[in-house]
């Protein structure tokens, strides 16, 4: 742009200018010619920076003026540039931001908008005036613009419309369909909707100096639905609780809702497909289903055949396989069949079970529960499936009765008397189950054993008294106990081996000794008395007895012959030194 000339101010300029107007007029007027302006660049934008320059001016000129206006009206004078020597005089139009250049050039910075609009030089030559006018245009850069409406949902073969609304300072506006360029112009209207018209819209406008695009605005086109279809295609054959999946197969926009019936009543289901695991007859026919769009009002129906076949029944299983019921209380089992089964049956102990008062089935006959349990429900439970080509029986389930221990007793029942030394064994007898756990104790003391029998060689008295057993159950928590009397007879084992007895029990031992003493001093006086009356004889003679005499001092005669002894035995009755203790007696 070269140096800025120097503004002339106060009477200086206004002589310069008054000089130019009179040597003007002292010459002859020259001839008038028109020149051409070029703009440096020749697409300003706001901001930036513009030269207008007088294409080929005059060598010569001793003066140019810029004017903001198509004419020369010193009101619309922008300034005045002398170039020799360079003064730039300033005029009504100038805003600050205008300089001249060399050549008579126009420099204007810091562009507006309202910068737009006719520019006129007027060049002054001694050889011919040239003058020349030119528009000046600034663009700005174009901000985004806009399509209304943002969505569109259109019916198929309808019409719909869509609006830009863009700058003003765009020069040109473009639509986009899915990226690819339609008819230009602010308003776009398709007709006759089709499918292929669904998709984003946009617009683009551009100026010299940018380009911007719209956001997207979406169009929906609504149609269908179309005729549909199933899949899988019918007749559908499958086994009883097989998945069965049935989907609905239809070109509709928006999705359309759905409905599922069998056989003509409506299933419930809403969904595009359908799944089951059909379970019994049924559940088998006609499927059909109905897709009915909400935006064009328009349904579509397809119907497919589906049919089952009977299965061989799998063994079926009975949850729990093993219960622990207690008597009087209730328990439950139920049986998982297959669903292809027709009839269920329940078995206890191989026996067909049939409701009772105890006996309690659910509707499927799939649960059984038993009230009020007894001893006699113990045993092995089954459920036995069938359908018309097969039958199948589950694994046992076992149930176990909780109950006892009842009345118990010890055998051999008591009193138990024994002989020191000699083997002890005693046994408590109870019903109960589960087993009972055992505790034996003697005199109350606990013996430390704990099974169901006890067993012993009593070697002393303190062994003998009162055996008692307890049996409890852990599951039913009841306990049953019983007793016996054990008594021991034998030599001493050592003095004071009886002190244990009790003063009763050595009472009755003496009175028993007494009496078996006095009976047998009877039995031995009556024998004695009848050898007597009767002695012996041998062939109706009587018979020689010889009597065993004590030993004498020395050797002496035989003594002459005298009436044999009496032969019997002789027994002595011996006074116990225990009372329970006897000797043997001697001959």
């Amino acid at each position: 742009m070269g140096r800025v000339p120097p503004t002339p101010s106060g009477p200086w300029a206004g002589l310069l200018l008054a000089a130019s107007v009179l040597v003007s007029r002292l010459q002859p007027a020259p001839a008038q010619t028109s020149g051409t302006i070029v703009l440096t660049p020749p697409s300003p934008a706001v901001g930036g920076t513009v030269s207008l320059a007088l294409q080929d001016p005059p060598q010569d000129f001793v003066s140019c003026s810029w004017y903001r206006s198509a004419i020369t009206d010193q009101s619309t004078r922008i300034l005045t540039y002398f170039p020799t020597p360079p003064v730039q005089s300033n005029g009504p139009a100038h805003t600050g931001r205008e300089t001249a250049g060399p050549g008579c050039s126009l420099h204007i910075a810091g562009l507006r908008l309202n910068d737009t609009g006719n520019y006129t030089v007027s060049v002054q030559s001694p050889t011919g005036d040239v003058t020349s006018t030119a528009v000046l245009r600034v663009f700005e850069t174009l901000p985004q613009p806009t399509v209304t409406p943002n969505q569109t949902l259109a019916l198929e073969k309808e019409n719909f419309t869509l609006t830009c609304n863009p700058s003003p300072g765009a020069d040109t506006l473009l639509w986009l369909h899915n990226s690819t360029s339609l008819t230009p112009g602010d308003r776009l209207t398709v007709l006759n909707v089709a499918r292929g018209d669904a998709g984003t819209y946009q617009c683009e406008v551009k100026n010299p100096v940018s380009t911007n695009k719209s956001e997207p605005s979406t169009v929906t086109v609504a149609y269908g639905p179309d005729a549909a279809s199933i899949e899988p295609p019918g007749p559908v054959t499958l086994r009883l609780v097989s998945p069965l999946t049935l989907r609905c197969v239809t070109d509709c926009v928006p999705a359309p809702s759905y409905r599922w019936a069998l056989n003509g009543t409506d299933t419930g289901e809403s969904g595009s497909s359908l799944t089951r695991n059909p379970t019994s007859w049924a559940q088998q026919g006609t499927y059909e289903y109905r897709a009915h769009n909400s935006v064009t009002n328009l349904t579509a129906q397809a119907t497919v055949d589906v049919s089952s076949v009977l299965e061989t029944l799998p063994q079926p299983t009975v949850m729990p396989n093993q219960t622990l019921a207690l008597e009087k209380e209730n328990f439950t089992l139920t049986c998982n069949p297959s669903p292809g089964a027709d009839t269920l049956l329940w078995l206890h102990n191989s026996t067909s079970l049939t409701p009772a008062d105890r006996l309690v089935l659910s509707p499927d006959n799939r649960t059984l529960t038993v009230l009020n349990v007894a001893r006699g429900d113990a045993g092995t439970y089954q459920c036995e499936v069938k359908n018309p080509i097969s039958t199948n029986k589950s694994e046992p389930s076992t149930v176990t009765v909780a109950y006892g221990p009842d009345a118990a007793s010890i055998e051999p029942p008591g009193p138990v008397t024994l002989p020191l030394g000699s083997l002890l064994t005693l046994r408590c007898v109870t019903d109960c189950v589960p087993a009972p756990s055992y505790r034996w104790a003697l005199n109350g003391t606990n013996t430390g054993e704990s099974g169901s029998s006890l067993t012993r060689n009593p070697t002393s008295w303190a062994q003998q008294g009162t055996y008692e057993c307890r049996a409890y159950n852990s599951v039913t928590n009841l306990t049953a106990q019983a007793t016996v009397d054990v008594w021991l007879t034998g030599p001493d084992e050592s003095p004071g081996a009886s002190s244990g007895l009790s003063a009763g029990a050595i009472a009755g031992i003496v009175i028993g000794s007494l009496v078996v003493a006095a009976l047998v001093g009877v039995g031995a006086s009556f024998l004695y008395c009848r050898c007597r009356k009767d002695p012996p004889q041998e062939n109706g003679a009587p018979v020689q007895v010889y009597e065993n005499l004590p030993p004498t001092a020395g050797m002496g005669p035989v003594a002459p012959l005298r009436s044999p002894p009496d032969p019997s035995p002789t027994y002595q009755t011996l006074q116990p030194r225990q009372p329970d203790v006897y000797e043997e007696l001697k001959k």
